[in-house]
């Protein structure tokens, strides 16, 4: 099959497609770079031997994919890319309203526009979410707890929604407010709910940088059952099964299990993952566009389910 033409757009998180893509030679070519045209958007474009555009109308007709690895405030770029019929692979978190936007720009010109909720994509993600599918067919799930921060809400959600089939509704309310953390309670899905997120800012304020070691976690989520509760203990897993104390054959049972542990131990392999999880969703889109193959994942349905959840829970984090 024919190697798509990427431009990358942006150039500070777009390095991890950099890094994705050049484990996909095969399948992908890098031909340029779009970015607002600072020294380090000209360096990164020198040392990748391609061209930086500063102005999607400078890009010529040799582009097939772009990996958006902008802030939500450079959405107009994303419109301008669907309107010249290229396929765009977007970084989250984006808005419902832009998503619609997009969504309906890209079915009018018949091309692929894909989300990349990206820790979805994490090893440690996928075991969770294949265990909870499977116990909830076994029995529904009777309560859920979280933790996340500002930055990892949206990719939280994203993970719920593959674990538990639907957000909606979605009736949350801020239970206590902190000037680090707060305590947001309802319901997900009919499902009674607690999320503790780490905050920063106010409505008004500015967020702390990603990646900025401020924060203390990325996220933790335990979804309980009547024979006991899942755990994803963290970005990076393992994944624990708590069986319910009652519910234990016999005294020698354990009570415990690791489901998933398959040696992430260090930042590096963490890191590891996280290009193969990006390495995913490229190959994701490239399905799409030459077979026509769309993931559950990318279905505007689940799409726009978690982006309108993730709204509803910020406008509580953030009123006034």
């Amino acid at each position: 099959m024919n190697r798509l033409r990427v431009v990358v757009c942006g150039t500070n998180y777009g390095r991890a497609y950099v890094r994705a893509l050049s484990r996909l030679e095969d399948a992908f070519e890098l031909v340029g770079f779009l970015a607002r045209g600072s020294s380090r958007s000209h360096q990164i474009a020198a040392e990748n031997g391609v061209p930086l555009y500063v102005d999607v109308r400078e890009m010529g007709k040799n582009v097939d994919l772009a990996c958006a690895a902008m802030s939500s405030s450079a959405w107009p770029v994303v419109s301008k890319l669907l309107e010249r019929g290229v396929h765009v692979l977007c970084e989250h978190p984006q808005r419902s309203a832009a998503l619609m936007q997009a969504l309906r720009l890209a079915s009018q010109r018949k091309i692929n526009f894909h989300l990349n909720g990206h820790v979805g994509n994490l090893p440690a993600a996928r075991a969770f979410a294949k265990e909870c599918c499977r116990l909830r067919k076994e029995a529904k799930p009777i309560f859920l707890q979280a933790l996340a921060t500002e930055r990892s809400l949206y990719g939280l959600l994203d993970i719920l929604k593959i674990s538990l089939g639907s957000l909606d509704p979605c009736r949350m309310k801020v239970l206590h407010r902190g000037n680090r953390f707060s305590l947001l309670h309802g319901t997900l899905g009919f499902l009674p709910s607690y999320i503790l997120v780490q905050v920063s800012g106010t409505r008004h304020g500015r967020h702390l940088p990603d990646g900025s070691p401020a924060y203390l976690f990325d996220h933790r989520v335990a979804v309980g059952f009547p024979s006991g509760v899942l755990t994803l203990m963290a970005m990076s897993g393992p994944v624990v099964w708590n069986s319910a104390p009652v519910g234990t054959k016999g005294g020698d049972d354990s009570l415990w299990r690791s489901l998933y542990d398959q040696g992430t131990r260090t930042r590096d392999d963490l890191g590891k993952q996280r290009i193969e999880a990006n390495m995913a969703a490229l190959e994701a889109i490239r399905k799409a566009i030459l077979c026509g193959q769309k993931t559950d994942t990318q279905q505007p349905s689940h799409i726009l389910e978690v982006s309108r959840a993730w709204e509803s829970l910020c406008r509580r984090l953030y009123a006034a």
